[in-house]
């Protein structure tokens, strides 16, 4: 019987596939495995073509077939029952799991933008950091107005050791931006507070000396707000915004490793006698000076509380305070770092009382229990890396979406978000340490259900893993009944070796 011409082209379609998908098979099998698939295509095509079947429905499936040659071959060339013990070895290993969290951390840094605004904190626009100081003040009083501040700063600038002393004064307000406002911290400083610290401006120009006489509605942007509400447009420069409902005009925007104060202070205005009368809390305001050479803050801190003394200013149970411009910024991102330690410390003491025991029986010998708890150490930190990324992340972007730019609250926020979110990654990083070989680390495989949860108090009840390298076997209770009901492992010896593939 001569098979009609599209069946024929049928069959020669699918030999030239399997033809092709042949050479992937080793060379002394690659002969018999073809003939072995193109003899059961033929007789395919000539049962479709017999029984009239051969239509659009049966080809595509013969095609299929077809196509599923080169991955029959790839397996023909490597065994895949070895081939998938190691692959699941792989992904039960401790070097496994560390590369995927490692990964993640890298992928979620590379998406946040994190690293521009940690390479900000770790350089400084400030020349001789060393050299400025800001003088604090600290007490019970909680208000200080206008003319207090600046009566004390010409106090203070009298004092033969700085060269000069600049007072600010830092609060909430509101910049309208396109018909809509954003809350913000602006901050009001003397004419010549940018001339203290030495701090040029990335664009435009800084406040300077005498613009309380040229330039008394004059105002500085911040390098945040300037991107996220200005689009990083260097033409805002010279142009007009609103803030606290008055008109100004934005004469330059600051570098972006520019922290000092308070990072998320968004503009920056004048303070001059001439404003109207203010009272802020006492925390948000202060003075910056410049200190001559060779002058040591101690020194600066009691010549300063005399001048002050001396002013007529004694506050009660009241302490002025002198700090470098280096170390009031070192402040802030070592006390953003312990509250980031207490809320893992929070979370720590949470997974804890909830998880009712730890992370199991560590291995006996000392290597091994070094690398034990190492692997474990190195999986929380990256966990909480990661989740505290997440969390940052997270409230940023949330912040710009709701209101247009960074509230000022965004990292305290975050840091409670992060408290919520890191209980999960600790649970698992314990639950998973506990299920994991004592010897290789290996994930343990094979769980058993062994006992009746109704007999705890008579009998064992709970789970058995076994090593799948037969290291040994691990025993996890389902519940506590008392203090021998615990986690138990179990090293097996040689003996035991024949039932493994690899050991």
């Amino acid at each position: 019987m001569r098979i009609p011409d599209p069946v024929q082209r049928t069959f020669l379609s699918c030999r030239a596939l399997i033809w092709l998908a042949s050479w992937i098979v080793p060379r002394e099998q690659r002969t018999g495995w073809r003939e072995a698939c193109t003899r059961k295509v033929w007789h395919w095509c000539q049962f479709l073509a017999e029984s009239r079947q051969l239509n659009r429905d049966k080809k595509l499936e013969l095609a299929r077939f077809c196509w599923s040659a080169f991955a029959a071959a790839f397996w023909q060339r490597y065994d895949r029952e070895q081939f998938l013990q190691r692959q699941d070895r792989l992904r039960h290993s401790p070097g496994f799991c560390l590369s995927a969290i490692a990964l993640t951390l890298v992928l979620l840094t590379l998406i946040s933008g994190v690293v521009p605004v940690v390479g900000s904190f770790l350089s400084s626009a400030i020349p001789n950091p060393d050299r400025v100081c800001v003088i604090s003040l600290n007490g019970k009083f909680r208000r200080v107005r206008s003319e207090t501040l600046l009566d004390l700063a010409s106090a203070w600038r009298s004092s033969k050791l700085i060269e000069v002393v600049a007072p600010y004064s830092w609060g909430p307000g509101s910049l309208t931006v396109s018909r809509h406002t954003v809350p913000i911290l602006s901050a009001r400083v003397a004419p010549g507070f940018f001339q203290v610290l030495g701090l040029r401006a990335a664009h435009g120009r800084t406040l300077r000396e005498g613009d309380d006489q040229t330039c008394n509605s004059c105002v500085v942007l911040s390098d945040q707000i300037w991107r996220l509400q200005f689009h990083s447009d260097p033409a805002i420069v010279g142009q007009t915004v609103t803030l606290d409902g008055a008109a100004r005009m934005v004469i330059g925007i600051l570098p972006r490793n520019f922290h000092l104060l308070s990072p998320e202070i968004a503009v920056w205005t004048l303070l001059d006698s001439r404003s109207p009368p203010f009272s802020n809390f006492v925390e948000r305001i202060g003075a910056v000076a410049r200190m001559k050479l060779g002058t040591a803050q101690p020194r600066v801190e009691a010549d300063l509380a005399d001048l002050t003394e001396n002013a007529g200013y004694v506050f009660p149970a009241s302490m002025l305070t002198v700090t470098s411009g280096a170390a009031e910024m070192r402040r802030y991102v070592v006390s953003f770092a312990l509250f980031i330690l207490l809320a893992v410390g929070c979370a720590a003491l949470i997974v804890y009382a909830r998880s009712g025991s730890a992370i199991g029986r560590p291995p006996s010998s000392l290597r091994d229990r070094f690398r034990w708890w190492l692997f474990f150490v190195a999986k929380s930190i990256l966990l909480l890396l990661v989740t505290g990324l997440l969390a940052w992340t997270t409230v940023r972007w949330l912040s710009i979406y709701l209101v247009g730019t960074i509230h000022p609250m965004t990292n305290g926020i975050a840091v409670w978000l992060f408290l919520v979110l890191s209980v999960a990654p600790l649970s698992w990083a314990i639950y998973d340490q506990q299920r994991r070989c004592r010897v290789c680390l290996q994930r343990l495989g094979t769980p058993i259900q062994i006992g009746a949860p109704g007999y705890v108090l008579l009998d064992w009840s709970g789970t058995e893993m076994v090593c799948p390298a037969g290291h040994g076997v691990l025993y996890l209770p389902d519940s506590q009944a008392n203090w021998l009901e615990r986690d138990r492992w179990d090293n097996l010896d040689d003996s035991w070796a024949g039932l493994f593939h690899e050991k």
